[in-house]
């Protein structure tokens, strides 16, 4: 039965024969000199000098009761969030549609409403953004 000897200095494990127990060896990794101990010191009880180990105690897991969940299919339904923001949704639409025509009106003519120069680049973009908002409200759920 091989005797099992540790380097103090780079802590190698080395196996060595009876044979060799209490001799002193050189370490093949470090070079220090360790010390085999005889094999009836191998055998001495270690927990007389360090007591029993303490192992931590595991915790157990309780008992949790599972609660299915009822599936019943239901129709869409809305929320009062989810109708305020579809009714924001059409309002913007239809901005969005009236910024639109003004503006095309405006570029075929030339001039606003009122008789004055107009610039249909801004009712444009406006009508675009108004639209989009409208669009993103109305049909995302």
């Amino acid at each position: 039965m091989p005797i099992h000897v540790q380097c103090d200095e780079c802590f190698q494990s080395y196996k060595v024969k009876e044979e060799r127990a209490g001799q002193t060896l050189k370490c093949k990794s470090c070079g220090s000199r360790m010390q085999v101990p005889a094999a009836d010191e191998e055998s001495e009880d270690l927990f007389e000098h360090y007591g029993e180990p303490i192992t931590p105690q595991r915790k157990t897991k309780t008992a949790v009761k599972s609660k299915k969940k009822k599936s019943r299919k239901k129709g869409p339904s809305l929320s009062m969030g989810k109708l305020v923001k579809k009714a924001f949704g059409v309002m913007s639409m239809a901005l969005g549609v009236l910024l639109l025509g003004t503006s095309i009106y405006m570029f075929f003519t030339g001039e606003t409403v009122d008789g004055k120069k107009g610039r249909p680049v801004a009712g444009l973009l406006m009508a675009s953004v108004f639209m989009g908002v409208g669009k993103k409200w109305l049909f995302d759920e």
